[in-house]
């Protein structure tokens, strides 16, 4: 192999670019990552070698390595690489094919055209060391699930339901009903009750009396007519009817009504509208208070700020009548200073 040859590998470790004078130049190229879908591969970075017959002029590195290496000067540097290349088309031309090592090699066409194979050597990726080619397959698509035909399997309902119950528990609850029960058959009868116990004092006590005569009144005497007619002393008697009293009807005793005093609704107040010599507006209250300090007192005799919609507006006066606030905003607007002043009306 020729002494070019190591020069020249040595050389595309540092550069990018090593020229041959008057023979060509050997570039490298990166090549970014990159997928082939049709063999589903992920390639990684990688630089690859060419070679370009129209770079012949020269770019000193080749000389510069011959110096450091054999210790010359430049001027016979640049002999030995002159030797270097003849020996080098004299052995392409003679052989029509010349080995560059891990470089690539070169050969002659049919034509006499130059053709330049590159070797697959590992040697310029060492930037990209560990990166290697790997096969990601695509998933294959799930096949679609038939439904499936669940058939219920019901059991056979039985007759008869069984519900277990607590015996301890059933004896207590008939006994509560049993002692229910009782109560409400020997409960005291609503005749025997004294009236005047259970009466409200609603009702007049006149009633209460004539009620009281009525129950305790003597119940007449019957006569069996089979047993006087037997004995013939059935004798017509008059039978004295007692007068009946008049009894007064009880009165529904009125509710007085308390007459409730009106309502009085107090109205909403209607807040008065405010109009407002505006001089100057600003975002902040600290930049209206310097300004504010700045305006002459004579001119704007009320001047203050007002802060509406997150602005603070500076005004020379304000007043509760729009055409007095008019007239004093026609007056402002004589003074240079205050001739852009206009209306703000507010509540």
């Amino acid at each position: 192999m020729l002494r070019i040859v190591g020069h020249i590998e040595s050389l595309l470790l540092r550069n990018d670019c090593v020229i041959i004078p008057r023979f060509g130049g050997f570039v490298l190229r990166e090549v970014p990552a990159s997928f082939e879908e049709k063999g589903a591969l992920f390639c990684p970075p990688h630089k690859e070698i060419s070679f370009n017959t129209n770079l012949r002029h020269t770019d000193g590195l080749l000389a510069e390595s011959y110096m450091q290496v054999y210790d010359v000067d430049y001027g016979n540097a640049s002999e030995m690489l002159e030797r270097d290349v003849e020996a080098l088309e004299k052995c392409l031309r003679e052989e029509k094919c010349l080995d560059c090592g891990k470089i690539g090699s070169f050969r002659l066409g049919d034509e006499g055209q130059l053709i330049f194979t590159p070797g697959e050597s590992a040697l310029w990726n060492a930037s990209f060391y560990g990166l290697e080619t790997y096969h990601f397959p695509k998933l294959a698509p799930l096949p679609a699930e038939k439904p499936e035909m669940w058939v219920e399997m019901r059991k056979p309902e039985k007759d008869v339901i069984y519900i277990p119950v607590n015996r301890r528990l059933l004896r207590v609850v008939a006994g509560a009903a049993a002692a229910c029960a009782l109560f409400f058959l020997v409960s005291t009868p609503v005749k025997e009750v004294n009236p005047a116990a259970y009466t409200a004092s609603f009702v007049p006590r006149e009633m209460m009396a004539v009620s009281m005569m009525r129950t305790d009144a003597p119940k007449e005497e019957t006569v069996d007519l089979a047993k006087a007619e037997t004995t013939g002393e059935l004798k017509d008697e008059p039978v004295m009817e007692e007068p009946k009293e008049a009894v007064p009807e009880a009165k529904p005793v009125e509710k007085a009504e308390v007459a409730k005093a009106p309502e009085v609704k107090t109205a909403p107040a209607v807040k008065q509208k405010m109009f407002h010599i505006i001089i100057a507006s600003f975002p902040n209250e600290q930049q209206a208070d310097e300004y504010i300090s700045t305006v002459d007192r004579q001119v704007c005799t009320g001047v203050d700020k007002i802060t509406r919609d997150g602005k603070c507006r500076v005004y020379a006066a304000r007043f509760d009548n729009r055409e007095e606030a008019e007239r004093y905003q026609a007056a402002l607007r004589k003074h240079e200073k205050y001739k852009d002043a206009w209306l703000f009306i507010s509540r």
